[in-house]
């Protein structure tokens, strides 16, 4: 990563922490908010996702979820691909322990997942499976707001990766 890219990643992150914003309630009904996360411990690279959820209620907010994750093993005379792909619905309970800026959450995902491997090189007899289906699980985490409408976020759960973490923008 070059210099000017860590550097303004620092500054922004300095500018946004610094921006003192007040307000009673992490989560709240009507909110709308985009998290963009990476994982780990999913085995198949570095996994990505994308949800959107809405707030119902003080308490409940409801949404959808996409992830991907990919990952190409290269063994000189051919390459095996694989590939990992998860859409669903999730919902999320939020509590409110009265510490300002802190959006703690609990809930459930339910979806299709669709995974392929791929051969590249010599040799046809190597297989391509593919699989699919409905998914179902559970996700645990929190978003600690460093203004009003951005914020830092981790999961462990269900998804792409066993642990999640990123960035959340309410909208």
């Amino acid at each position: 990563m070059s210099n000017f890219i860590k550097n303004s990643a620092i500054i922004w992150c300095v500018l946004l922490a610094g921006y003192n914003y007040t307000f009673a309630q992490a989560h709240q009904k009507g909110d709308g908010v985009v998290n963009i996360g990476v994982g780990v411990g999913g085995g198949l690279g570095t996994p990505v996702g994308l949800s959107y959820e809405y707030g119902f209620s003080d308490k409940l907010s409801g949404g959808i979820f996409l992830g991907y994750a990919g990952l190409k093993e290269d063994f000189g005379f051919a390459s095996y691909k694989w590939t990992y792909i998860l859409g669903g619905a999730r919902a999320s309970y939020h509590f409110n322990f009265n510490v300002e800026r802190l959006d703690p959450y609990v809930g459930i995902i339910l979806g299709y997942n669709y995974a392929k491997g791929s051969w590249d090189g010599s040799g046809s007899n190597w297989p391509t499976p593919s699989a699919g289906g409905v998914v179902y699980g559970g996700h645990a985490g929190a978003r600690y707001y460093l203004s009003e409408k951005f914020a830092l976020f981790g999961e462990v759960g269900y998804g792409l990766g066993a642990l999640t973490a990123g960035i959340a923008f309410k909208l």
